[in-house]
């Protein structure tokens, strides 16, 4: 995969994680590293989408032009880890084409208050076939500081709403770390059955972070 320069001119986000970097995105070369990151998780490991559809080994599409990308890198500057936040640029959220007519501005926020998570991809390094407690204590800071650096993200940004289509487990982590997502729709088949959730970012702030059990209690 080669290694990612973690200086430079993209964000460093600050978090209370020191084992891993959490940044936002901004140059080339790094963006393509998280393009090849998911061509790995999304087509060659997982087979949720058609390798052939990306012969360059870059998974990417129309969306990633609206987005803020974010990254995780270990010690190494090595990255293992990424997410992508969807913003009200675009002309529709992925998430429209299977929750169809959402309504905006009446049951939901505004559409230019709203943006949506998506593209959710870790090394298999960090997600081998280990007990359930190590891949715990692997992918849950991960997946948190990328969460994290989002947060920031949308409160610089006027984004006081998030969408994301995920599995109940990885809802349930989220949860552990004091993200609250809220389901408002019935399970769809996205890569397998997921369902929508809405996140609001403004309550998130207010009610702090929490913390996962220390890993004492883990084992």
């Amino acid at each position: 995969m080669g290694l990612t320069d973690v200086r430079g001119c993209d964000k460093v986000v600050a978090t209370p994680m020191s084992e891993y970097i959490f940044k936002k995105i901004e140059s080339e070369d790094a963006l393509a590293e998280i393009f090849r990151l998911r061509f790995q998780v999304y087509c060659k490991e997982c087979n949720f989408i058609n390798e052939a559809d990306h012969p360059m080994g870059f998974e990417t599409d129309e969306f990633d032009e609206h987005a803020v990308h974010f990254g995780a890198f270990d010690h190494s500057g090595q990255l293992i880890g990424a997410v992508r936040l969807i913003l009200p640029s675009c002309d529709k959220f992925p998430i429209e084409d299977f929750c169809p007519g959402l309504p905006f501005g009446r049951l939901l926020p505004r559409r230019e208050e709203c943006a949506e998570i998506s593209r959710l991809a870790i090394s298999k390094l960090y997600r081998g076939r280990e007990k359930p407690t190590l891949f715990l204590r692997r992918v849950s800071p991960i997946v948190s500081g990328l969460c994290d650096a989002m947060y920031q993200e949308c409160r610089e940004s006027g984004i006081n709403h998030c969408f994301a289509l995920m599995e109940k487990p990885l809802r349930l982590l989220l949860k552990l770390h004091g993200f609250i997502f809220r389901p408002f729709g019935d399970e769809v088949d996205l890569y397998g059955m997921v369902t929508p959730y809405i996140i609001d970012v403004l309550e998130h702030g207010k009610r702090g972070v929490l913390k996962l059990p220390s890993t004492s209690n883990l084992s």
